[in-house]
């Protein structure tokens, strides 16, 4: 598909192999389950990522060892195809392990940048995608040797979208400018089958049908963060975020407000076995929800005290309070990354 400047903007760059921070490698801590760790993802293995340059390996989801990487910088997200595993986190940085973790290769390191990967996704061995804050967002097309930094106007809303278009026919250049400035964070991308899912800062969610290449963003009347974004089958799309914000989407309708009665941030959406679905969030907030999923008027205004959940929800919190940031599912077992370390979580 033909891409317009106004709606991708693409550079190259070249990677800085030689900044005194990439010699520092991350500190073997003795306590590093029980340190912050932030994403987790799993195929035949389990891989755990988080500050400090913390990766842990799981052949079983049982014994996890921390892995020998070339940055202290925070890793915020990680993804795995076969033996391939990639992170990313601040300062722009990207590893790659092509051996389940072993050793480990710089792909991408900016700190100059000032801008953090927050999420990672590979479509195979060789293409891939990481996004960020303020619009950050790469792709590969050959397992990273090459990473190619993209700009998607199409994800502003209409009225951005509309005055940068003004700009535009003034001055190029400040268009450029002012695209870079006020691109919303993509905090989480999720693939379903040929389907594209992105959520981000600024009730940004939207789909693409070609890989990110274009990108359709929905309406949603929702103007605060979201975190994760899943399909939860054909027709039903769910997204979580910022003050316990739950919507639903169904046959492309309009964004349906999902009453929880929960004010905590939601930071991800667990797919579990049968009607359930959990929502994991911060002060350790565990929302479960039954398929298919009640809705309700929003009102932000609404006094807490006074609150009823919905029909099939259920608000419980973990025994620390510690924020929950993602969980995976890996042999019988739902393994879950807190501001706690690593837990193993028991769903209803």
């Amino acid at each position: 598909m033909k891409k317009t400047i106004a709606a991708c903007i693409a550079a190259t760059f070249a990677v800085n192999y030689t900044s005194s921070a990439l010699a520092e490698e991350a500190f073997l801590a003795p306590l590093v389950e029980q340190s912050v760790l932030l994403d987790i993802d799993a195929d035949e293995f389990v891989v755990i990522v988080g500050e400090r340059g913390h990766v842990l390996v799981s052949q079983d989801g049982n014994a996890f060892s921390q892995k020998q990487v070339p940055t202290h910088s925070t890793l915020t997200a990680t993804t795995v195809v076969g033996d391939h595993i990639w992170a990313v986190g601040h300062d722009a940085v990207i590893l790659h392990s092509s051996d389940k973790g072993e050793t480990w290769e710089v792909q991408n390191y900016q700190p100059d940048l000032q801008r953090p990967f927050l999420d990672v996704l590979f479509f195979n061995e060789q293409h891939g995608i990481a996004t960020g804050a303020y619009g950050l967002f790469y792709r590969t097309q050959d397992g990273g040797k090459q990473w190619v930094a993209e700009r998607h106007a199409s994800l502003l809303d209409p009225f951005d979208r509309e005055y940068l278009e003004e700009i535009r026919k003034e001055n190029e250049e400040f268009y450029q400018q002012e695209l870079d400035s006020i691109l919303p964070h993509l905090n989480r991308v999720t693939l379903d089958g040929n389907t594209l899912y992105l959520a981000g800062e600024a009730g940004l969610l939207a789909k693409s049908l070609n890989m990110g290449e274009s990108w359709e963003r929905y309406e949603v009347d929702y103007t605060g963060s979201f975190f994760d974004i899943k399909p939860l089958d054909d027709t039903t799309v769910l997204a979580v975020g910022l003050r316990g914000n739950v919507f639903v989407n169904r046959d492309q309708g309009e964004w349906e407000y999902v009453q929880t009665c929960s004010t905590s941030t939601l930071n991800s959406i667990l797919i579990g076995s049968g009607s359930n679905i959990y929502a994991l969030g911060n002060n350790g907030m565990l929302i479960t929800a039954q398929r298919p999923l009640p809705t309700s008027m929003r009102d932000p205004y609404a006094d807490p005290t006074e609150c009823e959940t919905d029909s099939g929800i259920a608000v419980t919190q973990v025994k620390d309070k510690a924020a929950l940031l993602n969980a995976t599912q890996f042999k019988g077992k739902t393994i879950a990354v807190s501001a706690n370390g690593v837990k193993t979580l028991t769903l209803k």
